[in-house]
Parts: C-alpha cells; sequence; structure tokens
C-alpha cells in the first residue's frame, strides 16, 4: 500500500466511526469498493456509512483479485464493535457468533462451513470454530454415498435446526442445490431446445451411462450415446470432467433430458465407401454369436464373419475356436452392402490357401473328402486337399434321409463337377463319383481280357454296364 492510499484508508476507517447508520448482525447490504487494502478493504453502503471486508474475500484462490475499485457487492453484516461495521460475502468465511447463527437460521441465510470428519449419521462441519453437524441425506441431492469427496472441502450450507443457543446446529446443503436446480429448470425451460449443443460436468459414472451437470439440472448421456462404437466404456470418462453433447430429448414433466456425446460426429456409414473389396486389414472383435463374429473397422462400422469363413482348410465348428471377443484380427472384407449396412469379411490366418493353388484341372477329378455338415438340400464336404465343396442332393446316391447316410465326419469319394475358385466355390457330385469308379473298372477289365474271349465277355460286361448306368441316371 503506498502512504497515499494508506492516507486515504486511515481517513475512511477515521469517518467510519463517525455517526452512522444503524446495523445489526445479519443484515444484507449493498455496498461499492471504495478501496482495496492488501489485508483490509472498504465498502461505502447506505447514508454515511462505510463498512470493512476482509480483502482474501475478493480473491480467488490464487490470490487474484475478482473485483476492483468501484464495484458493487453484496455482503452480511457480521459485528458492529465500536461503531465499525464489519461485513462478510460468506457466512463462515469470517468472524462469527452464536447470534450470527441464529439470525442466519431465522433469515436462511447461506453460511460456508469445512467438512472436517464423518460421524455416526453424516459428515462434522466446522462454520469458524463452531462445530455443527451435517446428515448424510443432506450433504447433496443424492445423498453422500462417495463420502471421500466431501472430507476436507468447503461448501455452502442452510442452518435448517438451531437449538441450545449454538451448541446443537444441524445443517444441509442439498436444500441450497435443490434451490439452484430449481432456477436453473426454470431458465432452461425457457431456452433448451432438442437439438442444442450444451456444454456440462460429468456429475456421475454408471455402467448403463453418465449423468453430466448442466449447471444445477443434470441430463443423462446413454453408453449407446457417447459414441458410434458399440464397445462404448463408461469408464474411459472421468468425473469432474467438461462434456459436450446434443440434447436429444426433454421431458420437464419427469425432469428427464438425454444428451448424445456421438451425434456430434458425422454417422460413420456416411463415408463407407472408402472401404473396398478385397482390402485386408484388421479389426476387433466386438461380438460371438453361434454363427460367427462381428468384427469392428472402427467407431460404428461393423463386418461379419461366419463360421465357414474362418478357416481355409479345416471346419471351425465354435466361433470361440478361432476368435476372442476383444482381440485385433486380420481380416478381407469380400462384400459391401452399404444400403443394408452390412459388409462381409474372411479371417485371414497362418494358413496356405489351397483355393490359390487350385487350377481348373480340379473339374470332373475324383476326390475324398470328410462329411461337416448336412442340410435338407445337401451336404458340406471337406476335401483332403483343404478345399470345402457342396454337394446338392440330386448328386447324391441316396436322396432320402440324408442325415442317415450321411453322418458328419464319414468319409466319401466325389467327383468335381463344377469349380469357381473367384468365388470359391466348389461343386461336388457323388454319383459322379460312382460312374467314374465303374468306368475305371470296366476300362480295366476291358485292357486285361485276353484277345480272343474278350470280345464276347467284353460286350456282355458292356451291357451289364450300361444297365448299372441307366439305373443310377434314373435315381
Amino acid at each position: 500500500m503506498t502512504d497515499l492510499e494508506k492516507e486515504e484508508f486511515e481517513k475512511l476507517l477515521e469517518e467510519s466511526l463517525k455517526s452512522r447508520d444503524d446495523f445489526n448482525p445479519g443484515d444484507r447490504i449493498e455496498g461499492t469498493l471504495v478501496l482495496i487494502g492488501k489485508e483490509s478493504s472498504f465498502l461505502s453502503i447506505s447514508g454515511k456509512s462505510e463498512a470493512i471486508i476482509d480483502s482474501i474475500e475478493l480473491k480467488d484462490k490464487d490470490d487474484n483479485l475478482l473485483y476492483q475499485k468501484g464495484d458493487k457487492i453484496s455482503a452480511y453484516v457480521v459485528s458492529t464493535k465500536r461503531g465499525e461495521i464489519k461485513v462478510t460475502m460468506k457466512l463462515g468465511s469470517g468472524e462469527v457468533n452464536p447470534e450470527l447463527l441464529r439470525l442466519a437460521y431465522q433469515n436462511e441465510m447461506d453460511i460456508e462451513g469445512t467438512v472436517t470428519g464423518e460421524i455416526k449419521g453424516g459428515f462434522s462441519v466446522n462454520v469458524s470454530g463452531f462445530r455443527c453437524f451435517c446428515p448424510y441425506s443432506q450433504i447433496d441431492i443424492k445423498g453422500g454415498e462417495d463420502k471421500d469427496k466431501y472430507l476436507n472441502k468447503s461448501f455452502q450450507f442452510r442452518i435448517i435446526e438451531y437449538k441450545e443457543n449454538g451448541r446443537n446446529i444441524i445443517l444441509s446443503r442439498r436444500v441450497l442445490l435443490e434451490e439452484t436446480q430449481k432456477i436453473r429448470e426454470n431458465e432452461l425451460k425457457e431456452t433448451l431446445q432438442p437439438g442444442n449443443i450444451v456444454e456440462g460436468k460429468i456429475a456421475s459414472i454408471h455402467d448403463f451411462g453418465i449423468f453430466a451437470d448442466l449447471g444445477g439440472v443434470e441430463a443423462l448421456i446413454p453408453r449407446s450415446e457417447l459414441s458410434w462404437s458399440r464397445a462404448a466404456d463408461t469408464k474411459e470418462f472421468t468425473e469432474g470432467k467438461i462434456i459436450r453433447a446434443k440434447v436429444l430429448t426433454i421431458d420437464w414433466k419427469t425432469n428427464r433430458i438425454t444428451l448424445s456425446v456421438k451425434q456430434l460426429s458425422e454417422e460413420p456409414w456416411n463415408s463407407v465407401n472408402k472401404y473396398k473389396e478385397g482390402e485386408t486389414l484388421n479389426g476387433k472383435v466386438v461380438n460371438i454369436i453361434s454363427q460367427g463374429a462381428f468384427i469392428e473397422l472402427e467407431a460404428g462400422i461393423e463386418g461379419f464373419i461366419h463360421l465357414s469363413r474362418m478357416s481355409q482348410t479345416k471346419q471351425i465348428r465354435k466361433p470361440e475356436d478361432a476368435v476372442t471377443k476383444g482381440e485385433t484380427v486380420n481380416v478381407r472384407i469380400i462384400s459391401i452392402d452399404k444400403d443394408n449396412r452390412k459388409i462381409g469379411l474372411e479371417l485371414i490366418t497362418g494358413e496356405a490357401d489351397p483355393w490359390t493353388a487350385a487350377n481348373d484341372e480340379i473339374r470332373n477329378s475324383a476326390q475324398t473328402g470328410i462329411i461337416e455338415n448336412v442340410k435338407n438340400t445337401g451336404i458340406s464336404i471337406r476335401l483332403a486337399n483343404g478345399m470345402l465343396g457342396f454337394a446338392p442332393k440330386g448328386e447324391l446316391q441316396h436322396h432320402n434321409d440324408l442325415s442317415k447316410h450321411y453322418p458328419a465326419g464319414k468319409e466319401i469319394k466325389v467327383s468335381v463337377k463344377d469349380f469357381d475358385q473367384q468365388n470359391k466355390k466348389l461343386i461336388l457330385s457323388e454319383t459322379g463319383a460312382i460312374k467314374k469308379e465303374e468306368e475305371s473298372e470296366y476300362k480295366d477289365f476291358m485292357n486285361s481280357s485276353d484277345s480272343n474271349t474278350g470280345s464276347s465277355l467284353g460286350n456282355l460286361f458292356k451291357d451289364k454296364f450300361d444297365n448299372i448306368k441307366k439305373q443310377v441316371n434314373n435315381k
């Protein structure tokens, strides 16, 4: 403080002790700051009166001034000793006496207190040396479930019970929060609309979503609205952090406001054209069902790997035999259906792909395989080289009760009727294999027949063979 400021301060102090208006402890006054000192500051109030306030009340926690000379502030009268009017902006932050606390109770004035400990049924609160009590149910709107968040912290309270000349004081923080909530709710009713972008502080985090404080009114962000990803995790958020969201719905009858974070960004499927069939990339396994697994390529875009696309050379009976939920896997895109939002994938493994090694010579060749699956329309067969083919019902020797004649795991001889290398399709035929085997036996017999007797015997066998073929074809 300069000599000039010191002289002005002493002059104001002297004048403040002279004739002045009558004030009582607990009175609420309005005044203008006329001098800000290092420890004390002066406030000009009604008439010829001036009041003194501790300068620390005009500063933030980093000792920066929040007010300047000429600013108007509201305060409470703390005492009027020896003609000096002492005021405070927060009851409890400075000098307090039983009479002032009684007036605060009668006039429903706010006071400041520090939670010093936990006792039976609630918390012990220090208000300028006075030991008060705040029940669990009154520390917050939802009660004091997380007790550690209140200990050794200062809050504004309202005295809801005053007994024994200040020796038995019960406080409530909840009533102040509810008043603020009501005021904020009325403000929001006038301004808040679905589609608005708002900012709020994360108040609490749950498995089902996050509650954000919009300044006294809480709104829910469901987990499904946190991200376009179905794997959104509420644990990735931190209580107390500011979050930005879009208003989805408002129901003032039930006081429910629903927000969305994900809708602040573009819907991922709008840019699905960047993916191409045949492209290989990594994805995360986000869900497994009996038919296969869903793979997240990016937040909001998933593809599906069918069981039949989880191995190039063997049958996968359960998706869990090939993938694990949460792991990252390498996949290839085999189809994209933008209209229906479906992407077909196949799992890339370390197996050699038998389809790449195959050539057109496999067509009409005889093969041996193991039956993997039986349907009403035919059976799936895994060939010895690892390729998976399908034998339609009409290409089987037995047309009825396929499950009885063609149980899974049984070895079967087939011929390749059709081969589509690009689309990895193999049509097999059991009857074709029978024909080829019989033709082979016939040729072997004819080649081994004696030249003198072979003609008549060969003709007899040929007739028999032709009859067999007719019977097979008529089945």
